[in-house]
């Protein structure tokens, strides 16, 4: 095992989100609804002293042949059935890990930056309708906790491996099985079944510790690099990715897009942010259809004409009270992303 080590707050641990057999991630439950199509494994593992590890099968690290051919595997799985029935990834978190979070409230100082967005540099049909967002997109994964398949948001995010997607960390690590989600794949512009852009599988994801050990919501953010699509376009070259901010001000305009929990149609909200009592940030946003899924990206100083802007939180919760709330992105965050903005 190769061995990485981390600061007190935030390390970062990468591993292979689960695509097909033996290409990495950790094994689905057999016989469950996501039983079929799993794959071997990588596990996961932080340990007292502050340390990461994590091991790859043998056929994980294969040759790039098999790598695809364990893409398509995954894409083949998530059939316009599935992906409809696939249940919301719900759930807020536990009164212990409540009070965690109130005793590490994430530091906000620091120098505002920012990485501009791309538009898209490759096109073809198909495309979505006009009315469906062409980059914010439904992620599709079996949950090793209970084998079953099930969904949440993501946004494409401008990198230099133009592949990347951001995300909130309970939509790539499953905290309730303690190990990473398994035949991931990202769909941007999803509309009742389609992907109209393709097909993007899942490779290599990324949170922080703070969310893995503790459930500490200042750090529920996950970022995932993923294979071409069926037509071997990369992600952002295909749709766009949107920029990524950190350090804003807590009181900015966001427009916070997803899909609906009660359905599979795109919805979002927008409006001030504020500071929350966990140390994030939150904003009002209550819409008509049962309200925003985790993991969708807020989004911050958008260009009227090509719709591209900033990702300066995602949605970790949605409270009853209708207030979405998100980790607040500092430099943490940034560094975060400089280490995977390449890979």
């Amino acid at each position: 095992m190769k061995k990485t080590s981390r600061g007190p707050l935030t390390v970062l641990i990468a591993v292979l989100l689960a695509v097909a057999a033996g290409a990495g991630g950790a094994t689905a439950a057999s016989g469950g609804p996501g039983g079929a199509g799993g794959a071997g494994g990588a596990r996961a593992v932080s340990d007292g002293a502050g340390t990461a590890s994590a091991a790859l099968t043998d056929s994980g690290g294969a040759r790039a042949t098999d790598r695809a051919a364990a893409a398509d595997t995954v894409r083949a799985y998530w059939t316009p059935e599935r992906m409809r029935r696939a249940e919301y990834q719900g759930g807020g978190l536990s009164r212990g890990a409540m009070e965690h979070v109130r005793r590490q409230v994430a530091d906000p100082t620091g120098e505002p930056g920012s990485v501009p967005p791309a538009a898209a540099s490759s096109s073809g049909p198909p495309a979505a309708a006009v009315e469906i967002p062409t980059r914010v997109g439904r992620i599709f994964y079996v949950d090793p906790f209970d084998g079953k398949d099930k969904a949440c948001d993501g946004n494409p995010l401008n990198s230099g491996s133009r592949r990347l997607v951001v995300t909130s960390g309970s939509c790539v690590f499953s905290r309730a099985a303690h190990t990473w989600m398994n035949n991931w794949v990202f769909i941007p512009g999803y509309f009742r079944g389609s992907a109209p852009y393709g097909k993007f599988v899942g490779d290599w994801g990324y949170t922080f510790n703070a969310w893995i050990d503790d459930g500490n919501m200042n750090y529920d953010f996950g970022l995932a690099t993923t294979h071409p699509n069926e037509s071997g376009q990369r992600l952002v070259d295909r749709v766009g990715g949107d920029g990524f901010a950190w350090n804003q001000p807590k009181e900015v305009f966001v427009s916070a897009n997803g899909y609906s929990v009660n359905g599979q149609i795109p919805s979002g909200c927008g409006g001030y942010t504020r500071s929350a009592s966990f140390g994030g940030i939150e904003l009002p946003c209550a819409p008509s259809d049962g309200g925003l899924s985790r993991g969708g990206r807020w989004l911050m100083n958008i260009d009227p004409d090509t719709s591209l802007g900033y990702v300066n939180g995602v949605t970790s919760i949605h409270q009853p009270s209708g207030w979405l709330q998100s980790p607040y992105v500092n430099t943490e965050f940034r560094d975060f992303f400089y280490r995977v903005a390449d890979s």
